[in-house]
């Protein structure tokens, strides 16, 4: 595949920019026990948050099947869309983003599905987890006012709301640009516009899939079941060293949150960024700077691995496991 020098600069950029905030850190809160602490972390804890940090790309790829009913004449692998999920997770290390749409192509090859359609679905379902962080972060908001509050009593409150409305400004232009540019492409003939109008429709139908959804209270246990395991995931990290150990459910929460935040930056594998919201959090919540890196560097190791063995894995059975088709008319 070949990539243009501005993609390239694009990733370069975001990769050191990871490895800048990832050296800050080491610098300011790297301590002389960090190997030490490393070396101690418990190794039986190390293996559930492991396990429980695998489960919800599980309920993740039974999640996908059910938006993809509405829009597949047979019910898609399990297997198939497990190994897809996994496989995108991996080329994230990598291509920030390019995940997404090779989970979509690989499994649009293994099920006879449109790829436009897969990105429907994707990014149905990115939006219905943002909505899950939007209503997390309302949660935490609750749990933890009277500290964020005491937090933010220093804060220029004219300068944030001047901010603000700059944004919402911006905001109003942007989309009314962007109605302004959808129109013209519906209503123009042009072979381009055509083109563009095409893929549009498709990426439409796989939006559309969340309307045709056959068991929506099942797409919602999933969607809890993928968030809850997050949560008991880090809930589990917590008791891997003695300095967080006393950390409860609500705490792992914030957590996710944070560390949500930092894989949403473009950088290869959040490396840097997940480190730097995790451990911040951890401060936040009264864990020492040093304990909070080394939380925070486990945490990411156990995360990256569990994606490249089970990536690796992914690819390996998808390569090999090549089901013979059946001709019409013929006899096994």
């Amino acid at each position: 595949m070949r990539v243009s020098p501005i993609a390239f600069l694009k990733y370069a950029f975001f990769l050191l920019l990871g490895l800048a905030i990832t050296y800050y850190l080491f610098k300011t809160q790297y301590h002389s026990n960090f190997i030490a602490d490393l070396g101690k972390a418990d190794k039986d804890w190390i293996l559930l948050t492991a396990i429980t940090g695998l489960i919800p790309h599980f309920f993740r790829a039974l999640r996908w099947k059910l938006l993809l009913q509405p829009i597949q004449k047979k019910p898609t692998s399990t297997l198939n869309a497990f190994n897809a999920i996994m496989i995108g997770y991996l080329a994230n290390l990598a291509l920030p983003r390019a995940g997404e749409l090779l989970r979509c192509a690989w499994l649009s090859k293994k099920e006879e599905i449109s790829t436009i359609s897969l990105i429907g679905t994707v990014i149905t379902e990115r939006i219905i987890d943002l909505l899950v962080l939007v209503i997390m972060v309302l949660i935490g908001l609750g749990l933890y006012f009277e500290i964020i509050l005491h937090f933010i009593k220093g804060i220029d409150f004219k300068t944030l709301i001047l901010a603000k409305l700059y944004l919402a400004v911006a905001l109003i232009i942007f989309l009314m640009m962007m109605a302004f540019v959808v129109f013209k492409i519906f209503t123009s003939q042009n072979k381009m516009a055509v083109k563009i109008k095409g893929f549009l429709m498709q990426l439409k139908e796989g939006l559309l899939s969340l309307k045709r959804i056959k068991s929506p209270y099942l797409f919602v246990f999933y969607t809890i079941a993928i968030w809850f395991f997050y949560i008991l995931s880090s809930y589990c990290g917590f008791k891997m060293m003695n300095q967080t150990a006393m950390l409860n459910f609500s705490d792992a929460l914030l957590t996710v949150i944070a560390g949500s935040f930092g894989m949403i930056a473009p950088i290869q594998g959040g490396i840097g960024a997940f480190h730097f919201m995790v451990s911040q959090c951890l401060v936040f919540l009264n864990i020492n700077a040093g304990a909070a890196l080394v939380y925070a560097t486990i945490l990411h190791a156990i995360q990256t691995l569990v994606v490249i063995v089970f990536g690796t894995l992914a690819l390996v059975i998808g390569v090999a496991y090549q089901p013979h088709k059946k001709l019409n008319g013929t006899k096994p």
